[in-house]
């Protein structure tokens, strides 16, 4: 697939002229809970993706605000550097500008992921040739999709930024909120032109990566895109997947806003694309925001209330029987005094979902590995508690600091998991503590 063939898509004809009449009067309900990339939370009533856009927040560096002005200066200086080294062949240089772009990404830990792979193309010296001939295979105007063969070797959460700030095109960071919001909007379309019951067009399949942000929290009954794995077995494939989504991403927002000259009409055209992906990436926090639409193309009848969660529920076991297929299931106990039942599958690689009680759950690689990493040698409480504050040394407090959008109520679940996993050891006494190997 190329431009072309995707542009003249009915589908996306009739999606861009949708999302390029109603922009302006899309109704965002932001409610963004308070974590170190957001202090103090965002609580907002918004008409339009030009509002949505003011209130932008991302605070990696505690010296700095984080708002619109200064992220985008940001992204300017960043990806300047990174392309003045690929163009220039500075192996050096490039590296030092793809650390820094992971670290305003929000790289929890440094030791997994994506700077040990750029940091392997450095020691070979190839590190701005592979950057480089991404960079053209990227391209928006000449990309072409084929899925046999992608133009990456490997693509995740961080390694999206670092691609994104190499283009010069507006080539969007397709993370798990921008990928949650596109998913939501297209539903959103769907629903409103009565095509919920056709299959999902290929050309607007948006696939989640993470489990906690996805279409399925605004729409429980949606046709579900998925959830990209971080298993090894399956890195090409995901980077097939995922890169697909980036560039067809591209292409839409590029249409969108060539039928909406008004949206974001008071920056430079080069800077319309990322205003875009900024907006959709505050949406994607929690794409329950967009529930004033949804209930006015539902009718009442159709309205789920309680019925949402059951959907979701129902959801939430096909994507156990999908994602781990053939794998054993384990039904264990919570450690805390409930000592409610959960069922289970997976492993760290391909990560771990189930159903608690009557709630659906998943753990992705990524995290699992995170979380790992972060208390390997240490203890930690649950910190499970849903009202107040946590202490530090929790599990809960980890998830609210670096999944914001994950309950910490998860933290008992998860406990369990990783204690019947052989991951850590439940210590004599009360409360629950875990030790680490």
């Amino acid at each position: 697939m190329d431009k072309h063939a995707f542009t003249t898509s009915s589908h996306v004809t009739r999606f861009t002229k949708w999302l390029a009449a109603c922009h302006s009067t899309l109704s965002v309900k932001l409610d963004i809970k308070s974590s170190r990339f957001v202090p103090g939370g965002i609580r907002a009533d918004l008409a339009g993706l030009d509002a949505v856009l003011q209130h932008y927040r991302w605070r990696t560096d505690i010296d700095k605000p984080g708002d619109l002005q200064e992220t985008q200066q940001s992204l300017r200086e960043l990806g300047d550097r990174l392309r003045q080294a690929i163009d220039g062949g500075n192996e050096d240089a490039g590296l030092a500008a793809c650390r820094d772009i992971l670290a305003w990404g929000g790289d929890r830990n440094m030791r997994v992921g994506a700077l040990p792979f750029l940091t392997g193309l450095h020691g070979n010296g190839e590190l701005t040739h592979y950057l480089r001939e991404a960079r053209k295979a990227f391209a928006l105007d000449s990309a072409v999709i084929a899925l046999d063969k992608p133009p990456v070797r490997k693509m995740n959460s961080m390694l999206t930024k670092v691609h994104a700030l190499a283009s010069v095109d507006g080539l969007p960071i397709y993370d798990s909120r921008v990928a949650a919001a596109i998913a939501a909007l297209v539903e959103l379309w769907r629903r409103e032109a009565r095509l919920e019951h056709e299959e999902l067009p290929g050309e607007l399949v948006f696939p989640a990566t993470a489990s906690d942000r996805s279409v399925l929290y605004l729409f429980g009954d949606a046709q579900d895109p998925g959830v990209m794995s971080y298993a090894p077995a399956k890195a090409s494939e995901t980077a097939a997947r995922w890169s697909s989504a980036k560039i067809r991403l591209g292409w839409l927002m590029a249409g969108v806003l060539d039928k909406a000259p008004g949206l974001f009409a008071t920056l430079a055209p080069q800077d319309r694309m990322r205003a875009f992906e900024a907006s959709l990436f505050m949406i994607g926090s929690n794409v329950g925001c967009l529930v004033a639409n949804k209930q006015r193309v539902l009718s009442a009848a159709a309205e789920p209330g309680v019925g949402q969660h059951n959907l979701l529920q129902a959801a939430g076991r096909q994507r156990l029987r999908q994602e781990h297929a053939g794998l054993p299931h384990k039904t264990i106990s919570t450690l805390a005094r409930d000592n409610n039942n959960l069922t289970y599958a997976g492993n760290t690689d391909s990560g771990i979902s189930g159903i608690w009680g009557s709630t659906p759950f998943a753990f992705d690689s990524e995290f699992l590995q995170e979380l790992l990493a972060e208390f390997s040698g240490s203890e930690a409480g649950l910190g499970a508690s849903v009202d107040g504050n946590v202490q530090p040394d929790t599990l809960g407090f980890w998830i609210d600091e670096h999944y914001p959008a994950k309950p910490r109520k998860y933290a008992s679940a998860l406990a369990a998991i990783l204690v019947e996993e052989g991951l850590a050891k439940r210590l004599p006494g009360t409360p629950v503590r875990l030790r680490f190997s």
